[in-house]
């Protein structure tokens, strides 16, 4: 996937507003990477771009080396609001982009049913979102994303919602899936406001900035996982994303 000297623009009934200028960057397959910069830089624009929820105004997204037109279906999202509809049990939700691509009921029950599995919610199959806690939510959210078996994953602040300790497992639980071989996420773009999240997880952090947003930064984080965040190299990687990020 890449991002080609893109631009955003909305029009209003005032002067039109720019979100993003001149926007490159390319994320290879296999990869985990983190965007991350200040609210209203355009972060979760950019993302949108990406599966195609939104045009370029100016530019264009290369996915496998072709301009994207449309849709993208080979992304999934997840969403910061869990994005669940409150009338539907957790299978339903999970099955709802499956039936929406054709899939055969059958077939897509049971391939809601292993990612149900796959993000620890086995025997909450028929529970209502009202029945479930924040985190569950988020792996259903997670789950839905996960069984249209997407070449993208996109995840907009996934975790902010989420108390401490829950965003702790699941980021925990979501490395354990994008490392998994036997799953066919391999490739994250995932926008957070944490440094620290991005240092822990990604493989590159790249640091939007300014209004428009502009990319300042791509960082490449050369750590092994699992991530000791006590360590002082994980510590300057955190001061060096601060420091950018304050000089913009």
């Amino acid at each position: 996937m890449e991002l080609v000297n893109v631009s955003k623009v909305y029009q209003t009934d005032g002067p039109p507003a720019t979100i993003l200028a001149d926007v490159n960057f390319a994320v290879d397959a296999g990869q985990f990477v983190c965007v991350v910069g200040q609210s209203g830089c355009g972060k979760s624009t950019i993302l949108r771009l990406i599966n195609g929820l939104l045009p370029v105004t100016t530019g264009k997204v290369l996915f496998k080396d072709k301009p994207l037109s449309g849709i993208n279906l080979q992304c999934a999202m997840v969403f910061q609001n869990f994005a669940l509809l409150p009338w539907l049990t957790v299978q339903q939700n999970v099955m709802l982009a499956l039936e929406a691509r054709g899939m055969e009921l059958e077939a897509a029950k049971k391939r809601a049913a292993f990612y149900i599995d796959k993000v620890a919610l086995d025997g909450f199959e028929n529970a209502y979102p009202r029945e479930l806690s924040g985190g569950m939510k988020q792996r259903v959210g997670l789950a839905r994303a996960m069984a249209v078996e997407p070449e993208l994953l996109l995840m907009d602040e996934p975790f902010s919602a989420l108390d401490p300790l829950t965003s702790i497992n699941l980021r925990e639980e979501l490395l354990d899936i994008w490392a998994d071989p036997n799953l066919a996420v391999s490739t994250v773009v995932m926008v957070t406001h944490i440094i620290e999240e991005a240092v822990e997880m990604a493989d590159r952090v790249v640091l939007v900035a300014g209004r428009p947003g502009r990319i300042v930064a791509d960082i490449e984080i050369a750590m092994p996982r699992p991530r000791q965040k006590h360590s002082e190299q994980f510590t300057r990687y955190v001061d060096s994303i601060f420091s950018l990020m304050a000089e913009c």
